[in-house]
């Protein structure tokens, strides 16, 4: 009987095959970090823009009570009041819509990862 053993050839060649494969994972992994990085920074950026116009807001709320306080005094100040007013109210929507606008034009998390796995799928398919 003649025992089988695999020929050097075929044994070099799982060898290369699984290089490539770990080569690739570790290439698609890094990939993933850098896009987990960008998209915790674009995460950060609107959560710092909608603490800003929330901030925004609360003095425009504060400035509309003092406004109504001060409404009916002899002299001109509610009218600085009521333009710092619509100030804190115009920068504080300002900022959020800024903010809903980061948020609904976002690309997909990972989405540089998934077509990369996606034509490692269609050459592997070949």
């Amino acid at each position: 009987m003649s025992e089988s053993t695999p020929s050097p050839k075929f044994l070099e060649s799982v060898r290369n095959l699984l290089n490539s494969v770990v080569a690739m994972v570790q290439t698609r992994l890094e990939l993933a970090s850098v896009e987990f990085a960008e998209e915790r920074s674009r995460l950060m950026k609107i959560a710092l823009m909608a603490l800003v116009g929330l901030a925004f807001f609360g003095l425009g709320l504060i400035t509309l009570t003092a406004l109504i306080a001060i409404l009916f005094w002899d002299t001109y100040r509610w009218q600085a009041l009521g333009t710092l007013t619509v100030l804190y109210l115009l920068l504080s929507t300002g900022c959020l819509l800024y903010a809903r606008n980061l948020v609904r034009n976002a690309p997909p998390m990972f989405e540089a990862t998934l077509a990369e796995i996606d034509k490692d799928r269609e050459i592997l398919r070949r």
